[in-house]
């Protein structure tokens, strides 16, 4: 059992749609020849936008959900489109990788953020926003056939995020909020970083 917790973006049907595409023709470039393909389910389509941990839904505490929200009010609704397929070696994973966000990376980093200051380290930092479509065997070489999948699903909308617990093969939601922001937030002065 996975029992992880952490925020992520899910599309919404439009979006479900787009990634249902884009399965299809992962699935239908795939070689005769290449190794077995994983596809991952439309429910399991996600970004994760940083990851707490395993065997920690404790942690989803009153503050935590309340640092969550306030997140989610400085961040506004945006789009994203997808720039290509990549195979990570060392997972397996088969993702889909965004064209340059910041409005997507602010959400990772506003998430992040929200879960430092209540006293939470993340296992995992979100520094690429991505969504998995399926998996290959780990620790193959590099898998060419990807270049050729068209990723043109157009503008996929993000306008809100989940906090998601996975007991196991699903999700479910501990939370959900909407992003009410009117413009991204500055970015972090280098100068404040060292004071």
């Amino acid at each position: 059992m996975s029992q992880a917790l952490f925020p992520a973006w899910r599309p919404d049907a439009a979006g479900r749609a787009a990634f249902a595409t884009l399965s299809q023709r992962l699935q239908e470039a795939r070689p005769s020849d290449a190794p077995s393909l994983q596809v991952r389910r439309a429910d399991q389509w996600h970004a994760t936008l940083c990851f707490i941990g395993h065997d920690v839904g404790h942690l989803a505490t009153p503050a935590v959900l309340d640092a969550f929200a306030a997140a989610a009010a400085r961040i506004p609704s945006h789009t994203f489109t997808l720039d290509r397929l990549v195979y990570w070696r060392r997972s397996g994973a088969v993702v889909a990788l965004p064209h340059d966000c910041p409005a997507l990376q602010a959400m990772c980093d506003a998430t992040r953020d929200a879960i430092r200051r209540c006293g939470i380290t993340p296992e995992e930092v979100t520094r690429q926003p991505h969504v998995t479509l399926a998996f290959l065997p780990k620790g193959l070489d590099a898998q060419p056939w990807l270049d050729t999948v068209d990723c043109g699903i157009g503008p996929l909308m993000v306008d809100s995020f989940e906090l998601l617990f996975n007991p196991g093969g699903r999700y479910e939601v501990v939370g959900q909020w909407p992003l009410t922001g009117a413009a991204l937030p500055p970015p972090p002065r280098q100068d404040a970083l060292f004071r």
